[in-house]
Protein backbone atom coordinates (compact mmCIF):
# COMPACT_ATOMS: atom_id res chain seq x y z
CA UNK A 1 0.00 0.00 0.00
CA UNK A 2 1.47 3.35 -1.00
CA UNK A 3 1.23 6.62 0.90
CA UNK A 4 0.06 9.90 -0.52
CA UNK A 5 2.55 12.64 0.27
CA UNK A 6 2.90 15.05 2.09
CA UNK A 7 2.17 13.19 5.35
CA UNK A 8 2.61 14.14 9.00
CA UNK A 9 5.42 11.94 10.25
CA UNK A 10 5.86 12.89 13.89
CA UNK A 11 4.31 15.52 16.12
CA UNK A 12 6.03 16.51 19.34
CA UNK A 13 4.55 18.79 21.99
CA UNK A 14 6.97 21.48 23.10
CA UNK A 15 6.25 21.92 26.80
CA UNK A 16 8.39 25.06 27.03
CA UNK A 17 6.23 26.75 24.39
CA UNK A 18 3.02 25.62 26.05
CA UNK A 19 4.11 26.82 29.50
CA UNK A 20 5.50 30.15 28.28
CA UNK A 21 3.68 31.20 25.09
CA UNK A 22 5.54 34.54 24.95
CA UNK A 23 8.67 32.73 23.79
CA UNK A 24 6.85 30.41 21.38
CA UNK A 25 7.27 30.97 17.63
CA UNK A 26 4.32 31.63 15.38
CA UNK A 27 2.57 28.77 13.59
CA UNK A 28 3.94 28.33 10.05
CA UNK A 29 0.53 27.73 8.45
CA UNK A 30 -0.35 30.58 6.08
CA UNK A 31 -2.70 33.11 7.66
CA UNK A 32 -2.48 31.62 11.16
CA UNK A 33 -1.64 34.10 13.91
CA UNK A 34 -1.55 31.52 16.75
CA UNK A 35 1.51 30.60 18.75
CA UNK A 36 3.04 27.20 18.02
CA UNK A 37 2.90 24.46 20.63
CA UNK A 38 4.05 21.52 18.47
CA UNK A 39 7.10 20.65 16.38
CA UNK A 40 5.86 18.78 13.29
CA UNK A 41 7.80 16.54 10.87
CA UNK A 42 6.30 16.53 7.37
CA UNK A 43 7.32 13.64 5.11
CA UNK A 44 7.44 14.90 1.51
CA UNK A 45 8.49 11.60 -0.08
CA UNK A 46 9.67 8.14 0.94
CA UNK A 47 13.37 9.05 0.97
CA UNK A 48 14.90 9.35 4.39
CA UNK A 49 16.24 12.81 5.13
CA UNK A 50 13.88 14.72 2.84
CA UNK A 51 11.49 15.53 5.68
CA UNK A 52 10.62 19.13 6.53
CA UNK A 53 10.22 20.39 10.10
CA UNK A 54 7.93 23.20 11.13
CA UNK A 55 6.18 24.69 14.15
CA UNK A 56 2.42 24.39 14.36
CA UNK A 57 -0.47 25.33 16.60
CA UNK A 58 -2.94 22.67 17.85
CA UNK A 59 -5.30 23.52 14.98
CA UNK A 60 -2.71 22.87 12.23
CA UNK A 61 -0.61 20.11 13.81
CA UNK A 62 -2.33 17.46 11.64
CA UNK A 63 -2.57 19.50 8.42
CA UNK A 64 0.46 18.45 6.39
CA UNK A 65 -0.37 20.59 3.36
CA UNK A 66 -0.73 23.83 5.36
CA UNK A 67 2.45 23.25 7.38
CA UNK A 68 4.45 22.38 4.25
CA UNK A 69 3.11 25.42 2.41
CA UNK A 70 4.16 27.65 5.32
CA UNK A 71 7.63 26.08 5.48
CA UNK A 72 8.16 26.63 1.75
CA UNK A 73 6.88 30.23 1.92
CA UNK A 74 9.23 31.02 4.80
CA UNK A 75 12.15 29.41 2.97
CA UNK A 76 11.52 31.42 -0.21
CA UNK A 77 11.23 34.65 1.82
CA UNK A 78 14.57 33.96 3.52
CA UNK A 79 16.23 33.19 0.17
CA UNK A 80 14.87 36.43 -1.31
CA UNK A 81 16.16 38.39 1.68
CA UNK A 82 19.61 36.82 1.32
CA UNK A 83 19.65 37.65 -2.39
CA UNK A 84 18.87 41.29 -1.62
CA UNK A 85 21.66 41.41 0.94
CA UNK A 86 24.12 39.94 -1.55
CA UNK A 87 23.16 42.56 -4.16
CA UNK A 88 23.69 45.34 -1.61
CA UNK A 89 27.27 44.28 -0.84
Amino acid sequence: MSKNYPVIGNTRVRDAWRKNPKTAPQCVAPGCECKATHRVDVEVNWFRGDDEVGNACPLHKNDAAAVLQGIEARRSAIEAQRAQQMEGQ
